[in-house]
């Protein structure tokens, strides 16, 4: 049993956190009330905890807006802080690490500049890692960050993701941190994502109100959320019109295959394989662009209507936009509420826009 007092438990876990970082200087404290219902004391156990750092000067208690980590002027002054191993990284920046499994597609590029240009109006610099959907690399980044003093992360999952043992250990250790495209389903945690259900199933049920008969969906074999949620989208469109989706209509792609002329290839090989289909729904830009290809080279543009996520560059194709900026802000001012102590976890689902195509 933990024989220390109730008070000094509390006093040692806020320390802990200014001292290795995760806790920096304007940073919120909680206050007296959600300090007594985290670690289920009286509010005069937190007050006097709350007294104690103030009157060691790691905390400023502000008169109706609440209790702050200490300038760091005067934490310098505390010989119990200066002795901490952690703080010259304290001292740096207050910094947010955003993890991206590429850089490749203009969505990425899009979504880095949004998160850019929202952190511009804070006071937090940004630290880029790219994982190139490399599930090590991803592991690697999070501990990089955490070591050299980011007061939290947002991460986009490596293409494959499910359930990576570093993201859970962010979760269980409550490093702020907020997932971004997708969620990972029975964990408490915060997510921004696109509402993929949904505006697939607005953008299948288009295809279909076009005559289309026999449409498949093309994807890589992932069973990540946001694959999952597509193809549930795709399926109950159909289901709405009266049919189900034969396992041969659908493509997919194995993860294993990295070379874009080979996943083009067996992208043209299924067409082959499938001359009755008449529709195609792309999840996603880079599948989206090898058909593209296929279908200039061979003329086959009357053979099909197609329907794809973040496509806006041909005319000829319907197409799902995410609302970048959105999905940007929402990340930024979650993770932020994070650092600064406001614990409720919650999925925010972003609405996507559906752009029909626009024949010349």
């Amino acid at each position: 049993m933990n024989s220390i007092p109730l008070y000094k438990q509390i006093i040692e876990d806020i320390l802990s956190r200014i001292h290795d970082g995760s806790l920096q200087p304007g940073d919120r404290i909680p206050s007296e009330r959600e300090l007594a219902e985290q670690y289920l004391v009286s509010h005069i156990t937190s007050k006097n905890a709350l007294a104690e750092l103030a009157d060691k000067g790691y905390i400023t208690r502000q008169k109706g807006k609440g209790s702050f980590v200490s300038p760091m002027e005067q934490l310098q002054m505390i010989a119990e802080f200066n002795s901490t191993v952690n703080h010259r990284t304290i001292l740096k920046s207050k910094t947010i690490g955003l993890i991206m499994p590429s850089m490749k597609t203009s969505i990425d590029q899009q979504l880095l500049n949004c998160i850019e240009e929202e952190l511009n109006a804070t006071d937090y610099i940004l630290a880029v890692t790219i994982t190139r959907e490399n599930q090590e690399l991803e592991s690697a980044a999070i501990h990089k960050l955490k070591e050299r003093g980011a007061s939290g992360l947002i991460i986009f999952p490596t293409e494959h993701e499910m359930y990576n043992e570093d993201i859970l250990k962010l979760n269980l250790t409550d490093f702020p941190f907020v997932l971004i495209d997708r969620y990972l389903k029975g964990i408490r945690c915060s997510c921004v994502y696109t509402d993929n259900e949904e505006i697939t199933r607005t953008a299948v049920r288009h295809l279909l109100s076009q005559g289309i008969a026999h449409p498949a969906f093309l994807s890589p074999d992932s069973h990540n959320t946001v694959t999952s949620d597509r193809l549930s989208g795709f399926k109950a469109a159909l289901e709405e019109g009266g049919c189900l989706l034969p396992p041969e209509h659908q493509c997919l792609i194995p993860l294993s295959v990295t070379d874009p002329a080979e996943k083009e290839a067996l992208l043209a090989r299924f067409l082959d394989s499938h001359p009755e289909i008449d529709g195609l729904f792309c999840v996603n830009r880079e599948f989206t662009k090898y058909i593209s290809h296929i279908l200039d080279r061979r003329g086959w543009w009357d053979r099909y209507r197609i329907t794809a996520f973040d496509y806006p560059d041909d005319h000829r194709i319907s197409y799902i936009r995410q609302d970048i900026p959105q999905i940007a802000r929402a990340c930024v001012t979650r993770l932020i509420e994070l650092i600064q102590g406001k614990r409720e976890y919650s999925h925010i689902v972003v609405p996507a826009s559906f752009v029909p195509q626009n024949p010349v």
